[in-house]
């Protein structure tokens, strides 16, 4: 017997841009593993071969709370807090027990309308900050 993993794609997001280091890379799916508890993959539908394990940091980083300059929030076109979706970039490796989190540069989502961007968080935050179960 061979166990199927069903996935749940969300609506597609817009990132103006791209990601850092992918400029050409601006239309992403959230694909939700329900499987994998509180992971997702961010990938890319311009480019079949990248995507990115992200995860909500609420669940590993209880008390992160990032701000986010309002030079960001105007190009998200975020007036409402309650709209913007936070997410952060994990490194996995062959060993689960050192993956971080990418806390200095969020992924931000307006769940309104799907425009997304990796900000650079104001406040210190770690590049590679070491997952807390």
């Amino acid at each position: 017997m061979t166990a199927v993993l069903t996935e749940t794609r969300l609506p597609e997001l817009t990132f103006e841009g791209g990601i850092a280091g992918f400029p050409g890379s601006e239309r992403f799916a959230l694909v939700e593993v329900p499987e994998c508890g509180p992971l997702f993959r961010l990938t890319s539908l311009d480019e079949p071969d990248l995507e990115f394990v992200v995860a909500p940091p609420a669940v590993f980083f209880p008390d992160y709370a990032p701000e986010i300059d309002d030079t960001a929030a105007d190009r998200l076109e975020l007036s409402d807090a309650a709209d913007a979706l936070l997410l952060v970039v994990l490194t996995l490796g062959a060993d689960v027990s050192r993956a971080t989190a990418n806390l200095l540069a969020p992924v931000v989502v307006n769940q309104r309308t799907g425009r997304a961007a990796q900000v650079v968080a104001q406040g210190d935050h770690s590049l590679r900050a070491p997952l807390r179960p």
